[in-house]
């Protein structure tokens, strides 16, 4: 696929330009550590992911159409996954370590850039396109892209606070084709996950590459994504422009 004719190109933020330094459980149990909190990262661990699915199911798109603040909401989850880990000690140390975890995240400390995501946006911009990022991120979005040196590449962000909606909602695509003035057909979106990046957007019409960086492909995302929009370094988007 050729992307010459583009005019806007959208990326995915994270395990695309950013990926978190160690896993969150590490992350979770070493800040409650500085709050006087002991527990096994392992059980933070076990219980990370099925916390993280019932929270988005029992508060869809960060709670906001029940009026919460997704800082309110991720404050939730944290402490869902430490109850759920068997805490039970001092709440208030607890809701300390939230705080310090949020303002960690937000300041970007806690987030690795991917290598050659700076040249590639820099070249990709310097070409002519009109940049954008299509993410399910929270509103720390700008603070942690501005932390990496990354927020000047791109005219906007369409984050589910900016468009009350969540990838894979097509609303989400939408949404980024009307700050980018762009028809679906001039514009391409770039991520990791084949439902909520591949698939997604070209559900709204637009071109996709899907980024597998890491170990084989397979049969599930074969099954799903022509061979020829897979890359696996972002720096093969350079020699499509």
């Amino acid at each position: 696929m050729s992307v010459s004719r583009l005019k806007l190109m959208t990326f995915d933020v994270t395990n695309t330009l950013l990926r978190v330094k160690v896993s969150p459980s590490y992350q979770y149990a070493e800040a409650a550590k500085l709050f006087g909190i002991e527990i096994p990262e392992k059980n933070l661990q076990d219980v990370y992911r099925s916390t993280w699915k019932k929270k988005k199911e029992d508060h869809p798109n960060y709670g906001l159409e029940l009026g919460m603040t997704t800082k309110e909401w991720w404050s939730d989850f944290v402490v869902r996954v430490f109850t759920n880990a068997g805490y039970r000690g001092n709440f208030e140390l607890l809701k300390l370590t939230t705080e310090y975890l949020w303002e960690q995240f937000e300041k970007g400390l806690n987030w690795d850039v991917l290598p050659k995501s700076a040249v590639v946006l820099s070249r990709l911009k310097s070409s002519g396109l009109k940049l954008g990022v299509v993410s399910n991120f929270d509103e720390r979005l700008e603070k942690t892209l501005r932390a990496h040196k990354l927020l000047q590449y791109f005219d906007f962000l369409v984050t589910p606070i900016v468009a009350r909606a969540e990838k894979p909602n097509a609303v989400m695509f939408e949404h980024a084709l009307k700050l980018g003035g762009t028809r679906p057909a001039d514009a391409a979106h770039v991520g990791d996950d084949v439902y909520n990046d591949y698939l997604a957007a070209r559900d709204a019409g637009m071109s996709a590459f899907l980024l597998h960086s890491e170990g084989e492909l397979t049969d599930h995302v074969l099954r799903h994504v022509d061979h020829c929009h897979i890359i696996h370094d972002l720096d093969q988007l350079l020699t499509l422009v």
